[in-house]
């Protein structure tokens, strides 16, 4: 695991002081953690959003979607039995 050594204003240590004391936190580093574990899912989300926007047109999911899955699904059961 690496190790990282942040300097910060007076201000904001007292700011992520207040997090962890506010959240039940038991360290600043796990604030500083889940901050960034938020970044990481936020940018996982947004590129999944720019992936499907990307990928072409979509297809209008309504009750006829629906009943094409069960009975695609209804086919295949019986080919198989």
């Amino acid at each position: 695991m690496a190790t990282m050594t942040l300097s910060l204003s007076d201000s904001l240590k007292a700011f992520i002081d207040a997090q962890v004391a506010d959240q039940g936190l038991t360290a600043d580093s796990d604030y500083v953690l889940a901050l960034v574990r938020q970044e990481q899912d936020k940018k996982r989300i947004r590129d999944m959003l720019i992936e499907g926007r990307d990928s072409g047109p979509g297809e209008t999911v309504d009750a006829d979607y629906f009943k094409r899955r069960l009975d695609r699904i209804e086919t295949a059961r019986r080919g198989q039995g």
